[in-house]
């Protein structure tokens, strides 16, 4: 199978795009999807794109955590969207996450495993109208401890739950941002399936992100007809 893993680079990480993707390709990765909040500024990345044996795709991290609102979200995604072939949105606050899920130009919200704001009926049934993957950090399987790690947990399944219920896509990433923070394929899928996946879901979400940049990638001139 054909894995990638989403990452962000330096200046936004503490690892060049090189050096991601030369750690990624080690680890058996066919590509790695970069999004930096500022992908214009991501550092060196021709030479990245040089690397044999791994694609580098130079995604874009529309917004979520700066504090804009909805309606600036969407003036983002409307700017990237013709630029990128990935978008993703980070869903911190409800308003993010509702704006997120209603827009169809964007491919995954990486929505938070957080008890206090799960993932609602009504925003998975606007994911699946949009066609929008939802996305699971796998980090804190690895970072938490104790009551922290159970309360983590317990949301990850209900969100889980949920998008199984409404037959939505699914992502999984280590949330890396460091090219030590990597896990491969086979850890990153035994991670999931200690959270709960089903192992042919693990390793599904792992193929999805390129599948979803290749498709973006096609070049329609009109219903059936393709630009090759």
């Amino acid at each position: 199978m054909s894995y990638y893993e989403l990452v962000s680079a330096f200046p936004e990480s503490s690892a060049s795009a090189s050096r991601l993707a030369l750690t990624a390709r080690h680890l058996g990765y066919s590509g790695i999807i970069i999004c930096n909040r500022d992908p214009g500024r991501i550092y060196r990345l021709e030479a990245a794109r040089m690397v044999k044996g791994i694609e580098v795709i130079a995604g874009a991290e529309a917004g979520g955590c700066g504090g804009d609102g909805g309606r600036a979200l969407q003036n983002r995604i409307a700017s990237l969207r013709p630029k990128y072939p990935f978008l993703m949105v980070r869903g911190c606050s409800a308003e993010i996450v509702r704006a997120a899920a209603e827009n169809t130009s964007v491919d995954m919200l990486l929505h938070p495993c957080d008890i206090r704001s799960p993932l609602t009926i009504a925003t998975a049934r606007a994911a699946r109208q949009s066609s929008l993957a939802i996305g699971f950090d796998l980090n804190p399987v690895i970072l938490l401890r104790g009551s922290p790690r159970a309360r983590w947990l317990e949301s990850l399944r209900h969100n889980l739950d949920l998008a199984r219920k409404f037959h939505l896509t699914i992502m999984i990433t280590a949330g890396a941002l460091s090219h030590l923070d990597l896990r491969s394929p086979r850890d990153l899928t035994a991670l999931a399936i200690a959270a709960g996946f089903e192992a042919e879901e693990a390793e599904q979400a792992l193929t999805l992100p390129g599948r979803i940049v290749h498709q973006n990638s096609r070049i329609w001139l009109g219903p059936g007809v393709e630009l090759l």
